[in-house]
């Protein structure tokens, strides 16, 4: 949570302008210090947004998670004291889901895109990576040529959300051929259902779900592939956040989930090329990957 104010504005009306608080000032992180932002001096607070974290109350109802706090400011001590106390509620809200599609194709190139929320006055940030090995640390570039049945494996994670909260739920992993979108009718979804499990019309094997819905990250591991008579393949994430631990069993799924109101959805491009090889188990892929990022959860507040 982050909270500015001018130190001018609170001079000219007569507050103190270095003692600001929260509901709990226990912690460096929960107590004021002095911020430049745009050329002027202001007194601010960077917090983590989470629960009880310098007293942050949190509400969660079927749409949106509200952070609270009280900000508390001190009339400035004089001879003659003609200013109260005051305090003034804050809070941070942001939605569950995203109502979000982003299908756009960037090679070779990593873009992060920042959407406003209509009515919400904060965003938060999500993010789409695709990886060469398992650790998840070598992320795949336009350079790396590979191969049909290479692994790759895919993350989905939002940095600033409160794990013990909420959960990453991806629901929806399905590809298209590139240069088009789910709108033109040729979708191949990878999982079935809305639950992110593996779709057994393509085989044991081409998607395996490694971390969903536990989590502030979504891990999977996928079979590179090919579409017949595509140079291209997008490959896209829907996905949602859930208030609570979400995980399904994919091998003892007994009731079929219902899809969420509103999801996220993010895309990557495989480029497909010739190899020197023979035989078409060699065609190779070069994998322009990009992330999205939705929603960033900086919060600004600002009164005069």
């Amino acid at each position: 949570m982050t909270l500015y104010i001018s130190k001018c504005q609170l001079a000219k009306s007569l507050f103190n302008t270095s003692n600001l608080s929260l509901i709990n000032n226990t912690g460096a992180e929960c107590a004021s210090k002095e911020y430049l932002v745009d050329g002027e001096i202001q007194e601010g607070f960077h917090n983590p947004m989470s629960f009880m974290k310098c007293g942050n109350n949190l509400t969660i109802n079927s749409t949106h998670v509200i952070y609270s706090n009280i900000l508390y400011i001190y009339a400035e001590q004089r001879t003659i004291i003609n200013r109260n106390n005051y305090s003034m509620n804050v809070s941070c809200v942001y939605p569950l889901n995203y109502p979000v599609a982003l299908n756009i194709t960037l090679k070779p190139k990593t873009v992060t895109t920042g959407l406003s929320i209509p009515g919400v006055s904060g965003e938060m940030q999500i993010t789409m990576g695709v990886f060469t090995e398992s650790s998840f640390t070598n992320v795949v570039t336009d350079s790396t040529t590979l191969y049909v049945e290479d692994t790759v494996y895919i993350r989905v994670w939002m940095p600033a959300l409160e794990a013990d909260t909420f959960a990453i739920k991806v629901i929806r992993l399905y590809a298209t051929p590139g240069g088009t979108g789910p709108e033109s009718g040729l979708v191949f979804n990878l999982t079935s259902g809305p639950d992110g499990c593996p779709n057994p019309e393509y085989g044991d094997g081409l998607i395996t779900v490694l971390q969903n819905g536990n989590s502030s990250e979504a891990r999977f591991a996928m079979k590179v592939f090919k579409i017949t008579d595509q140079d291209y393949v997008k490959l896209y994430a829907d996905t949602t956040i859930c208030t609570s631990s979400c995980v399904v069993n994919c091998n003892q799924r007994l009731l079929r989930a219902q899809t969420p109101e509103n999801v996220a959805s993010m895309s990557v491009e495989l480029a497909a090329e010739d190899s020197s090889f023979s035989g078409a188990a060699n065609l190779g892929f070069s994998l322009s990957w990009i992330f999205v990022s939705l929603i960033s959860s900086l919060f600004f507040g600002k009164f005069m």
